[in-house]
């Protein structure tokens, strides 16, 4: 039978790469997450993972470079975690607080549970590591860009247009990274009347906040002052 000839088909060589690539970013999680940013060597995920050193050094070169695609990996995961979740907002149509209301509960989950633990391990990390800090400023970048398309799509229409929108999701994400932070040693109920009560303050925020202004300026290149 065709279905069975194609059950038994041998992987091709690209297939067997993807498994091992992602076979070391999950290593590379479940390490972090686990035991932390300074155990969570290449030698570390590589046992973990089960690939030789030579697998390992072929996807990622550096240590910087297997842990910030390890948290854009997340990410992608969360990512389509959160399209399934969007199938219970209010319907698209339907304009007013319930809806923007949701969907700052969505992006609130993005700062929530192992995603957010691996971020705050990188963060504290880049603080004093030159290779980790570039290359994870970029994934965040990248995450912030990720995250505000996503809104759009989301909120309804009057939100979604509103010019001052982009002012506000950054405010937003500024305030959950600190509750995020805070929800780490401190009892959830606290935090969770602060995302409320930012809920209710957004709506304000879009119709007194002015629009995002675009940076002229060329941006520094190392060593300028």
């Amino acid at each position: 039978m065709p279905e069975l000839a194609a059950a038994r088909a041998p992987r091709t060589q690209q297939q067997r790469r993807d498994e091992t690539r992602g076979a070391l970013l999950d290593a590379a999680i479940e390490s972090l997450i686990e035991v932390g940013f300074a155990r969570t060597t290449t030698l570390e995920v590589q046992r973990r993972a089960d690939v030789s050193r030579g697998a390992l050094l072929h996807h990622f070169p550096s240590k910087a470079e297997l842990l910030v695609a390890a948290v854009e990996h997340l990410a992608e995961m969360r990512a389509r975690e959160l399209k399934v979740l969007a199938r219970q907002l209010p319907d698209g149509r339907e304009r007013g607080q319930s809806r923007t209301d949701a969907v700052l509960e969505l992006i609130w989950q993005c700062f929530s549970g192992p995603f957010y633990q691996v971020s705050m391990e990188l963060r504290s990390a880049a603080r004093t590591d030159a290779e980790l800090r570039p290359v994870l400023i970029a994934a965040e970048r990248s995450l912030r860009d990720r995250i505000f398309a996503q809104a759009r799509t989301l909120f309804g229409a009057d939100v979604a247009e509103h010019p001052a929108l982009e002012r506000a999701l950054d405010l937003t994400l500024q305030l959950m990274i600190g509750a995020a932070n805070s929800a780490v040693i401190h009892a959830d109920g606290a935090v969770r009347l602060l995302i409320d009560d930012w809920k209710s303050i957004f709506p304000t925020l879009l119709t007194t906040l002015a629009p995002a202004k675009k940076s002229s300026k060329k941006p520094k290149t190392r060593g300028e002052t």
